[in-house]
């Protein structure tokens, strides 16, 4: 009997303990919030025709191989319209870069418009770190559009990007 009751209460402690760390993870990651999207960098694309030649795009990232700044500007797919009809705010993003040889800055601008008025919200992140880095910008207005546009300094990429909606 007593050895029943230790097992019961062993049981009862893990059950305790994995649904207090489940309640945990749910309330704080973001692939838990509303809507979390990963995107690989390859999405983007030369915002124009001078910047293409720059770029080189593998499977999962965008590239600039040149000796100046390119251009791109890389699509947030939402889902359905009206699909976000839950949310309270419009989203945040996170962009992973790598960055090689030079001292010069990598910066994202997350917009956000209203498809029938035009009214834009925007918030940037930039990064001039050497290597692997990421960058997150802070939350923009609520809109029904959204995109995220970089300028990639000489010789770095975008290797992904994520959005998270509240």
């Amino acid at each position: 009997m007593i050895i029943s009751e230790k097992i019961s209460k062993q049981t009862k402690a893990i059950v305790g303990l994995a649904t207090l760390m489940s309640a945990t993870a749910i309330t704080t990651s973001p692939a838990w919030a509303d809507s979390y999207k990963a995107f690989p960098g390859s999405m983007c694309q030369h915002s124009t025709s001078t910047d293409l030649p720059k770029l080189v795009r593998g499977p999962n990232y965008i590239y600039n191989s040149s000796t100046s700044y390119a251009y791109v500007a890389c699509p947030m797919v939402r889902g359905a319209p009206g699909d976000d009809e839950g949310t309270t705010t419009g989203p945040y993003t996170t962009v992973y870069v790598l960055k090689n040889y030079n001292n010069q800055t990598v910066t994202c601008t997350l917009s956000g418009y209203w498809s029938d008025s035009g009214g834009a919200s925007s918030q940037s992140a930039s990064t001039s770190t050497h290597g692997m880095s990421s960058m997150s910008t802070a939350r923009v207005a609520k809109r029904n559009i959204y995109g995220l546009f970089c300028s990639l300094a000489p010789h770095s990429g975008i290797y992904s990007y994520y959005s998270f909606f509240k």
